[in-house]
């Protein structure tokens, strides 16, 4: 078992926009640093392979390593060299709850990252965890050429230029990379994304930090990755059941698929992808008999070849 299903530590990300409302949820205060604000974390990093903010190991052969060295050191643990398209592991996963509005912002596309940044670009996801009563996200823009977008800016027409989209718990879109977008306040969210550590601020709603400073823009830099026109990217849910359990394929797209598992009772299925990073967001459970409980994350790894559900969960996954 100690290769099968490896757990993981969360790790925690403090921003202007956290409050520690997170920490209510999760019973997860033994991991946190001593030094880290409690106050003023916004999420919880459930799998990251950057060697930055990789997520330590927490159980059986590999306890103490990180995650990007059991990438590089055990590779066949994430699949075969025809499935392992990155040189580090390809996506990250956290979750997040938002105390004010998200900046409106943009990540670099693939190509703008690799020749200008080194790295690669980013693309996302949102599954909406929970959030209040007719509550939206900023996502795409009306412009459809530069000229127009430009138009936008110098007249600070943000409402005009900015599209919205309606949320509910439970709601999932794709963000590509070079759209901007941003959380409103009261959500809770987990982000699927590349692991891209770069982010163009376009729009701060003239606030000021803990300074009294407005924040720094980005927004020559986030015109170079802007996409003109914008096109909403379409989702098409993907079921498979057995007895009481569910898998959802909420996307399956050229950087990543994400995957829903509702368990309300015991199943199995097949793994639908050589790995999967898991993450626990509410109820007990049991995975081939291993316990979980929310807040839980872990590494399904490529030795598994059929989940084995059993409990009362709700499971958000991902593979590269």
């Amino acid at each position: 078992m100690n290769n099968k299903y490896i757990f993981l530590k969360p790790t925690f990300f403090n921003a202007l926009w956290g409050d520690g409302s997170i920490l209510k949820k999760y019973n997860v205060d033994k991991y946190i640093p001593e030094e880290t604000d409690r106050n003023t974390i916004a999420g919880l990093g459930v799998f990251s392979g950057l060697s930055s903010d990789a997520n330590e190991i927490l159980n059986g052969d590999y306890k103490g390593k990180k995650l990007n060295e059991l990438y590089d050191e055990h590779p066949e643990l994430f699949g075969t060299p025809s499935t392992l398209k990155w040189e580090h592991i390809p996506v990250s996963m956290g979750i997040g709850y938002a105390c004010s509005d998200l900046s409106i912002q943009v990540h670099p596309t693939e190509n703008y990252a690799l020749k200008e940044l080194n790295c690669h670009g980013k693309s996302e996801s949102w599954y909406i965890v929970d959030c209040p009563h007719n509550s939206n996200i900023v996502m795409g823009h009306n412009a459809k050429t530069m000229k127009e977008l430009e138009d936008y800016i110098d007249k600070k027409d943000w409402e005009g230029l900015l599209k919205r989209y309606p949320i509910m718990p439970g709601s999932f879109y794709n963000i590509q990379a070079g759209t901007l977008h941003a959380i409103q306040k009261g959500t809770m969210f987990m982000e699927v994304c590349n692991p891209c550590p770069v982010t163009y601020r376009f729009y701060d709603y003239d606030r000021l930090d803990r300074d009294g400073k407005k924040r720094q823009l980005d927004i020559e830099r986030a015109k170079e990755n802007i996409l003109i026109p914008f096109v909403c990217q379409n989702t098409y849910y993907r079921y498979r059941n057995d007895k009481g359990v569910t898998e959802i394929n909420l996307t399956d797209n050229e950087n990543f698929s994400v995957y829903k598992y509702v368990i309300d009772g015991e199943g199995k299925l097949l793994m639908p992808k050589p790995y999967l990073g898991a993450f626990v967001i509410e109820g007990t459970g049991e995975i081939d008999g291993i316990p979980l409980k929310a807040g839980d994350c872990l590494l399904i790894t490529a030795e598994v070849k059929e989940l084995k559900w059993k409990g009362d969960m709700t499971i958000l996954a991902y593979s590269g």
